[in-house]
């Protein structure tokens, strides 16, 4: 851990000290300078012992000064009746643009949310409610119903998914679980899916902001963000326990309770824990493997498993200040296998993580939040292909030496992929990032305000030696400013200019921008804008991992993403409810996309020269009838093909649209939910030596439905019937092109790894319909 130490000091400059009562701390990275720079660099790995020591005591001095006293947006005291899950917005145009861009249910979010919303961004927040009432069990599930503009990539069932929106790939949405990023970073020789070690009975409100993200988030958020935020201990004593059971075996297990360690409950804790395991649907049907792997008994085994267990503390250090902390691990277990390469391929991934949170208001026109985290993802990966007999002649049997295994058949046995281990002797691959990120919010009067901070990431690699990637320590650190503009002669235009500037180690630095722009109308109508420029990095194993298939390229540039949405909607009440809606549009260029060429040996990462040109259009509507019942509609278009071309691009549908009704009974105590989805085209394009059609696996419709009964006196006390799939359509989630290396034809020479023969599309299958029963309790 001594390169965590390699942290510089977070010094402010003395120009803020007029809006606080306290003087400023002095600039202890710059000794002698009587106005220090409000952001030390971070030191480098090569610093004197000397240098380390002096950074380490300025980190130490500047967080025991800051412990002395501001929140971003101020926490509630303890003991209040029902405090935010994050944070309490204190003026009142943030408030009422809380409420107005809630999806479900009563939590507000945090005032990143809302100041957001107010400068043109379209914001969205999914509550523990909706949740709930939709019975899932993994992130992807959450984002796929309920999320706006959401598509899946890579398949959930099997234990890997990313969330894509807006017609974006992998890594142009950017996933963070209380403001620590879950961006993968590719190390190794596999990809370590940050999403999937979300525990969704944790979540306490999702964020979910479209449009370039990069300003306060960093890489990796070009299209959009979805911040996780989760439950937290607030001086009181509850808890809640829960178990489900259904198809496939699933079984989940869930509990968290938080209780004050002292009277006024300024001090409290909460320990949260969660289990699920499935033995999972069937991904493959028969006709997508190749003979061999039929031949060796087929994939049967797409178990999946996560386990997260934690403890979180809170400090409500007096009216103005708190500190939270989370201690976290995870791990997560699931099968990477597919029909036409890797039969049997046991795959573990353990995440420890820590997350502190502080938060102090210094007066009303200064506040300040620090947020920093730690997570130390390692993934163990073992994978194995059957054995097939590559002799004219014949080969040994596996099972028994006498009997002679014809010319491309399957010999009986299997053998494991290279470089990766077996069982305990895995070669892991991993990482461990530290992020830092400071915000200052200045109030100068009622028509100027901005933010002021800076971001610090460090990462490194600790894959095993054996695969020989650089564990240097990467630095990556950020000066952000938010100029935020209400004009006293347009009172209610809202104008955000920002710009935020990266001296990254590998890359050098960059400056990106953003704008925002709102206008409500007196009316309810309002039109808001916001657009800019944003980056996604190479992800390490991409730069530097070579196997016998893919080799890696250092000399790999950063992906830059330019973003504008903009539209125009309402939200009023009508008939005593609140009728929201909202139509818009989107365009994005992403240059140098990183991709990965195909039909060579090996292949290799390279940076795309065509623009990705990605053009949407997107309609949310929502309205909360007089009685008891409550719908939404969304629906997203969106057209993605390389400049020049007219073709759509790999796994991105040219349209989708979800929706939610609910309905509670007039005693509140059934409740009743359907999530349907129609999804249009999806394609995936075949190797371009193939001469084969773009495959099709899209345009499908799927209707999810649960069914709710709350008993006790308080309603603590909940019953769940959820039913996924319930007209049981066939469908896929995700698709690829297989290819017949392990086929007998292909072994024998009757076709070439050039001949269309040698190439076949398949999907991985949706759930069939299925059913799950879960009960919890609150207390």
């Amino acid at each position: 851990m001594s390169w965590i130490r390699q942290i510089a000091c977070l010094a402010w400059r003395p120009y803020l000290a007029r809006f606080s009562t306290r003087p400023a701390p002095c600039g202890a990275c710059r000794a002698g300078d009587p106005f220090p720079l409000p952001w030390g660099p971070i030191v480098k790995s090569r610093l004197s012992t000397h240098s380390r020591s002096r950074c380490w005591l300025a980190v130490t001095s500047a967080l025991a000064i800051l412990a002395a006293g501001p929140v971003a947006a101020q926490q509630a005291p303890a003991g209040a009746e029902e405090p935010a899950s994050e944070e309490i917005v204190q003026d009142e145009t943030s408030a009422t643009l809380l409420d107005a861009i809630q999806v479900q249910g009563e939590k507000a979010g945090t005032e990143t949310a809302a100041k957001l919303e107010q400068y043109g961004n379209q914001v969205q927040l999914v509550t523990a409610e909706d949740i709930s009432a939709g019975g899932y069990t993994n992130m992807a599930e959450i984002a796929q119903g309920l999320i706006r503009g959401a598509n899946i990539g890579y398949s959930p069932d099997e234990g890997e998914f990313t969330i894509r929106l807006d017609g974006g790939g992998d890594r142009d949405t950017l996933v963070a679980l209380d403001g620590m990023p879950l961006y993968d970073r590719g190390p190794g020789i596999e990809e370590i899916w940050g999403a999937t070690l979300i525990d969704p009975h944790m979540i306490d409100t999702v964020e979910v902001f479209r449009g370039g993200q990069s300003l306060y988030f960093g890489s990796n958020a070009g299209i959009g963000l979805v911040n996780i935020i989760t439950k937290k201990p607030d001086g009181t004593s509850k808890g809640e326990f829960g178990v489900s059971y259904g198809s496939f075996d699933t079984r989940d297990l869930w509990a968290n309770y938080s209780f004050p360690l002292d009277k006024d409950g300024r001090h409290s804790l909460m320990a949260y824990g969660s289990r699920q395991a499935s033995s999972g649907p069937t991904l493959f049907t028969p006709e997508s493997q190749t003979d061999n792997h039929l031949a060796a008994g087929g994939i049967t085994d797409y178990s999946t498993a996560r386990d997260t267990t934690g403890v979180k503390y809170q400090w409500q250090i007096d009216d103005t200040s708190t500190l939270n902390a989370d201690l976290m691990y995870v791990e997560s277990r699931f099968q990477d296998t597919f029909p036409n390469t890797v039969i049997y391929g046991p795959t573990r991934v353990e995440m420890p993580a820590a997350i502190v949170k502080y938060d102090k208001t210094w007066s009303e026109r200064l506040s300040t939040d620090i947020t920093a985290s730690y997570r130390n993802p390692t993934l163990y990966n073992t994978k194995f292909v059957p054995q097939v007999c590559r002799i004219p002649t014949g080969c040994p049997s596996a099972t028994n030496p006498a009997v002679t295994t014809p010319f491309g058949n399957w010999t009986g046995g299997f053998d494991a992929q290279a470089g990766r281990g077996i069982g305990d002797a895995s070669i892991p691959g991993g990482f461990e990032e530290l992020v830092v990120t400071a915000l200052n919010r200045i109030t100068f009067n009622d028509s100027l305000s901005m933010v002021l901070g800076l971001q610090s990431i460090n990462y490194r690699d600790t894959s095993d030696p054996r695969i020989n990637i650089d564990d240097d320590l990467v630095s990556n650190n950020a000066i952000i400013a938010d100029l935020l503009l209400n004009p006293s002669f347009s009172p209610n235009t809202s104008i955000s200019i920002a710009g935020r500037t990266d001296f990254e180690d590998s890359f050098g630095s960059q400056t990106i921008g953003k704008f925002g722009l709102r206008h409500d109308f007196d009316s309810g109508f309002y039109v808001r804008a916001n657009g800019g420029t944003s980056f996604s990095l190479p992800k390490t194993n991409e730069l530097f991992y070579n196997s016998e298939t893919v080799v890696g390229n250092p000399d790999l540039k950063p992906e830059e993403t330019k973003t504008l949405n903009y539209g125009f909607g309402m939200q009023r009440p009508v008939n005593g409810s609140l009728l929201t809606f909202d139509l818009g549009a989107f365009s994005t260029d992403i240059s140098n996309r990183i991709q990965t060429t195909q039909g060579l040996t090996p292949n290799t990462r390279y940076n795309n020269e065509a623009v990705t040109e990605i053009r949407g259009l997107v309609a949310d509507v929502q309205y909360d009838f007089p009685k008891n019942l409550s719908a939404s509609f969304s629906y997203t278009r969106q057209d993605a093909s390389l400049h020049g071309s007219s073709v759509q691009i790999n796994a991105t549908p040219e349209w989708f649209a979800t929706g939610n009704i609910r309905y509670s009974s007039d005693s509140g105590r059934w409740h009743f939910t359907l999530l349907p989805r129609w999804q249009g085209k999806e394609t995936i394009q075949a190797p371009a030596v193939s001469g084969l059609p773009e495959y099709n696996y899209g345009n499908w419709f799927v209707l999810n439905g649960s069914v709710q009964f709350w008993m006790g006196e308080d309603r603590e006390h909940r019953f769940q019937l959820r039913v996924v799939n319930i007209f049981d359509e066939k469908y896929g989630g995700r698709a690829s092109f297989g290819n017949q290396y392990y086929g007998s034809a292909y072994i024998r020479g009757e076709y070439t790894n050039r001949d269309p023969e040698y190439f076949y599309p398949y999907t991985f299958q949706g759930k069939e319909r299925s059913f799950f029963v879960s009960y919890s309790h609150q207390f």
